[in-house]
């Protein structure tokens, strides 16, 4: 958990009446470098999938969220706790979704009780006593101001089933939770989860499922993020239905709606784990294959050119791109996919559908 220290050196009343912890004047946190050593936190088997699913919320260094905060606020007076927080730990530091009592909106994720409790085999961790703990009992929070001494977290999973961080609760004195009060916490969690689902919701095509353009572009940047550091590969397929109102409207002598979706159904079946899918237009989707040999590029290309639906031919345009060593950010992997497909449509004239 973590600690701020105001402008004016002085506490600061929450909106609920707590106080916000903070550092008493001429104080600061003490530097990792002069404190005693502390045990590192563990990591996940499957931390870079589970650091994915973080990013695919799109939820990290969101603007602040009435409903979330009145979660957090519920939880911190039924729990009689000062301080409530949405914790979701990234990579190298755990960020506050929404917080109560506590001015900070993060910490080093070295120094994150949560970065234990997304690793427990049990959904919750429970911390009756950090100076008791051999886990905690020389992280500087503890040692030190802001003095943390009971936790309490429950796992946030959404619909993925990856551990993305807490609901959790401290306290600056040594505590036991009842039976009752560990159910409130799960069902204060499993209340963020479902909210954190519907926000990701939002951030996707209602028929498709897939991201909406400026989702998947964000998202595209991650993962040039995570290749540059892993030494991966991405290839970006561009694809549009040239002929999407011609089909649409034979489609809709048979069946009322759905041809887009069905579409989308086939383009999904094309996609591995880590693959990323994009509506960027009426008829313009994307998919960015993550890790894809030259093989698996070759074969999606194939299968999405023959594609069809209800015994309809779409005629699928598709501009691809691969990283490339001189690329900056994914904008170039994006241009030159842009550029291809123009291409494509330049040389490749709409052809008439034929009938169901």
């Amino acid at each position: 958990m973590a600690v701020s220290q105001h402008r004016d050196g002085h506490d600061r009343d929450s909106e609920d009446g707590g106080k916000a912890v903070a550092l008493c004047p001429g104080e600061s946190l003490p530097s990792l470098e002069t404190m005693t050593p502390f045990p590192d936190y563990p990591t996940p088997a499957d931390e870079e999938e589970r650091l994915r699913s973080l990013e695919r919320t799109l939820l990290l260094d969101s603007e602040s969220d009435a409903d979330l905060d009145r979660i957090t606020t519920l939880a911190s007076e039924t729990l009689d706790t000062p301080i409530a927080l949405i914790s979701l730990v990234d990579r190298e530091r755990q960020w506050f979704l929404s917080r109560v009592g506590l001015e900070a909106s993060q910490t080093p994720r070295s120094m994150a009780f949560c970065a234990h409790a997304i690793t427990q085999q049990c959904s919750t961790l429970v911390v009756p006593d950090a100076l008791d703990d051999s886990r905690f009992n020389t992280n500087p929070l503890v040692v030190s101001e802001p003095k943390i001494r009971f936790y309490a977290g429950a796992q946030l999973r959404p619909q993925d089933g990856q551990p993305l961080g807490t609901l959790c609760v401290i306290d600056r004195t040594p505590r036991q939770f009842s039976p009752r009060q560990l159910r409130w916490l799960q069902l204060f969690s499993e209340q963020v989860s479902r909210e954190i689902e519907l926000r990701q919701r939002l951030a996707r095509c209602p028929i498709t499922g897939f991201f909406n353009r400026r989702s998947f572009e964000m998202l595209c940047q991650k993962e040039f993020e995570r290749a540059r550091r892993t030494h991966g590969t991405l290839t970006l397929l561009l694809l549009r239905v040239e002929n999407l109102d011609q089909v649409r409207g034979l489609a809709e002598a048979t069946a009322p709606d759905g041809l887009v979706g069905e579409l989308a159904e086939r383009f999904s079946a094309l996609a591995a784990e880590p693959d990323l899918l994009g509506r960027y237009s009426d008829a313009c989707f994307a998919m960015l294959l993550v890790g894809a040999s030259p093989e698996r590029e070759q074969a999606v290309s194939d299968t999405l050119r023959s594609a069809s639906v209800r015994s309809l031919h779409p005629q699928l345009l598709i501009g691809m791109s691969r990283l490339d060593a001189e690329d900056l950010s994914a904008v170039d992997l994006l241009i030159r996919a842009d550029n291809a497909l123009f291409l494509a449509r330049a040389v490749e004239p709409i052809k008439p559908s034929p009938g169901p």
